[in-house]
């Protein structure tokens, strides 16, 4: 068997883009990954395209061969969009060898620790707030918050995921200074955006019962004394954890000492080198993995290291369907599994693109045994709904 071909292809995704890598063989047999530019990332197709040249034409290798050929020769540059674009392409050929051997991905991993995961609904209310105009219905204050924490307990979720926000004269906004929304570079956290996150947790608590774990994910949106400013403010409220983003482990390990909550971070993190310092200096609770960014490969690497630190992972995934299967398939393989982030929330036409969606049940993704990653991309329906110019965190599609 060999590689014939290796395609990008890309769809429109309301306010971003959905990106997938096709791996074609002779022998008709497809390896699918999804992987995102919007995050932050442009450029990560040139790097696919870039790549593509060493396998053409070449039997499928092996996920070891293929990491440590490609990363000697992205060596001074490694890291970044580079490592996502590799990511992307370990990732295809890991569904490939699957399919291959006709096993899900998860038995190329170690095989099924648990064959159900706990989730989150992440973004709940954000995608709402943010992105009306693509799932509703649109919140645009405290009394829709609280619904649609009464929403998620309803459908059986257990655990809800929220970010920060700013309620003003009958509108919502999000507060994401770290993303430049709004453009505040200084990252100072004031008293109204902690009046903010405490009326937003506390409509959300009273929406969602007693029962549900709720998560806040500040992500870049402060440095360390403002980070020490909003953990102060939390310290008597019941939280699953604060998730929250700095590039110092020295400075996340001194707000885990002072924190009172538990700390979730590293989503941004590519490769062991980077999550390493993070364990050696006891700065989270709990590892947050990206499998589109590292690969589940790669992915399966860091857990390992996290668990001999005694720290336990949760995948990073807020793309499409693909991409949240990919992510459980690491997740059911690991033994150091904490609980999973995926969108409930979703574009009316996300269950046309896949041949399969995710199934959930009283908050759990149940893991099919279908070969591969267990879904696909309906490649007419990609087709016909040609990507958008922009989109994601890097330029806003405008409407």
């Amino acid at each position: 068997m060999k590689i014939t071909d290796l395609e990008i292809l890309e769809c429109d995704a309301g306010w971003r883009n959905y990106s997938f890598v096709k791996i074609s063989t002779d022998e008709g047999l497809i390896g699918w990954s999804e992987f995102n530019e919007g995050f932050g990332s442009p450029g990560i197709g040139t790097v696919i395209q870039q790549l593509a040249k060493i396998l053409i034409g070449q039997p499928p290798p092996g996920l070891n061969r293929f990491f440590a050929d490609v990363y000697a020769r992205t060596r001074p540059a490694a890291g970044g969009v580079v490592a996502e674009g590799i990511a992307a392409i370990e990732n295809a050929l890991l569904d490939l060898h699957a399919k291959i051997l006709d096993v899900p991905c998860y038995e190329l991993l170690g095989g099924q620790v648990r064959d159900r995961l706990r989730v989150y609904w992440s973004h709940c209310p954000a995608w709402r707030i943010n992105h009306p105009a693509f799932y509703g219905p649109q919140i645009s204050d405290l009394q829709g918050v609280q619904a649609i924490g009464g929403e998620a307990r309803e459908r059986g979720f257990n655990a809800l995921k929220t970010n920060l926000f700013l309620f003003e004269n009958g509108a919502a906004r999000a507060w994401r200074p770290g993303f430049s929304a709004p453009f505040y570079p200084e990252l100072n956290i004031d008293r109204t955006v902690i009046r903010n996150m405490l009326d937003t947790l506390d409509v959300l608590r009273a929406g969602a019962g007693p029962d549900m774990d709720i998560l806040i994910d500040v992500n870049f949106h402060a440095k360390t004394d403002g980070y020490l400013k909003l953990l102060r403010a939390l310290s008597d409220i019941d939280l699953f954890w604060v998730e929250l983003d700095t590039y110092r482990p020295e400075a996340l390990a001194h707000i885990r000492r002072q924190a009172g909550q538990t700390i979730s971070s590293c989503e941004t993190l590519c490769g062991g080198r980077e999550f390493l310092p993070f364990f050696q200096q006891q700065a989270v609770d709990v590892a947050i993995v990206d499998v589109i960014w590292n690969g589940a490969w790669q992915s399966m690497k860091i857990a390992d290291l996290a668990d001999v630190h005694e720290v336990n992972i949760a995948p990073h995934n807020f793309y499409g369907h693909l991409a949240t299967m990919m992510s459980a398939h690491l997740a059911c393989a690991v033994p150091n599994f904490a609980i999973m982030e995926t969108d409930i929330d979703r574009l009316e036409w996300d269950a046309e693109l896949f041949t399969h969606v995710p199934h959930y049940e009283a908050g759990y993704l149940v893991m099919p045994d279908r070969p591969g990653w267990g879904t696909e991309p309906v490649e007419s329906e990609i087709r016909a709904r040609p990507p958008k110019s922009g989109g994601g965190l890097m330029q806003p599609p405008r409407s």
